[in-house]
């Protein structure tokens, strides 16, 4: 796998396809496999992109700097990224914190993007929009399952706690949780552990400078798709009600990972959408 070094950190990325750029990044705690594994890369660049994915700072087979995990830190690494490849302004498709960082992308660097599809993103900087973030019903799915290993994670959302807590997990709750989580979830539950080092945990849920003025004022095309049993729907419509240029749609039969969980219906949406956010642009499809 091709890598390069942006901002002292080492990054392993995958291209494919011919086109207009299209960016995929993955959530906290995921790498770029969960891409691969959909099929969602080849599918795009089947229908005339190029397409670039890649582990962030921390992730999949990434350094893991001991710092440096804010989105907007995170949105600099993108910057550079996007420089040493030789990309043009880029669509991104962020999944969850992918999402964040494509947006504050977009407010710092906007020359490196084309548009952004979000994949149910929450914004520490709309936490006021989602009271009941803490209690999401991802992390008390995430606590039962935890628990039926003996660990407990709390009962509010507690990144730090989850890292540390998988770095003392002993080699017979590992066995367990692996068997709970599935084949899918292995690859998750073992990056879990390489981040109890770092400031991830913490930082993430940063605001880093990201408010609800500055995210208001991204004036790219803001593509907003949220998962039809998702915890942040109210975060869906708060970005259609106040981003200038935002078109919301839910896909079905999801509650948070609709990549995985429904991949037909969330691949056909991403790429309904790139060819319409690429027709006007003028960006030849080489289709």
């Amino acid at each position: 796998m091709p890598d390069v070094v942006v901002n002292g950190t080492r990054l392993f990325y995958q291209q494919s396809g011919e086109g207009p750029d299209v960016v995929l990044i993955h959530a906290v705690t995921s790498n770029q496999a969960v891409w691969v594994f959909t099929g969602l890369p080849d599918a795009i660049a089947a229908e005339g992109f190029r397409v670039t994915t890649y582990d962030l700072r921390g992730h999949g087979a990434s350094d893991r700097p001991p710092t440096g995990y804010t989105s907007a830190q995170m949105a600099d690494d993108f910057r550079a990224l996007h420089a040493e490849l030789g990309l043009k302004p880029a669509f991104v498709v962020g999944h969850s914190f992918g999402g964040v960082i494509g947006i504050h992308t977009a407010l710092l660097h906007p020359e490196c993007v084309e548009g952004v599809i979000l994949s149910d993103s929450f914004f520490p900087g709309l936490r006021h929009v989602e009271p009941n973030f803490g209690r999401s019903n991802v992390w008390v799915d995430l606590q039962a399952t935890f628990n039926e290993v003996g660990v407990d994670l709390g009962e509010t959302v507690n990144f730090t706690r989850l890292f540390q807590a998988s770095a003392t997990l002993t080699p017979e709750q590992t066995k367990a949780l692996e068997t709970l989580v599935g084949p899918i979830g292995r690859g998750w539950l073992r990056q879990l552990p390489l981040l109890a080092q770092t400031t991830c945990g913490d930082e993430v849920l940063a605001e880093a400078g990201l408010t609800a003025e500055k995210i208001a004022s991204v004036t790219r095309p803001v593509i907003a798709l949220y998962d039809e049993f998702s915890p942040f729907l109210a975060t869906c419509r708060w970005l259609e009600q106040h981003m200038p240029n935002c078109t919301a749609e839910i896909i079905p039969e999801a509650k948070h990972l609709a990549v995985v969980e429904n991949t037909v219906a969330f691949t056909a949406s991403v790429i309904g959408h790139l060819k319409r956010l690429a027709a006007p642009t003028g960006l030849p499809l080489t289709v």
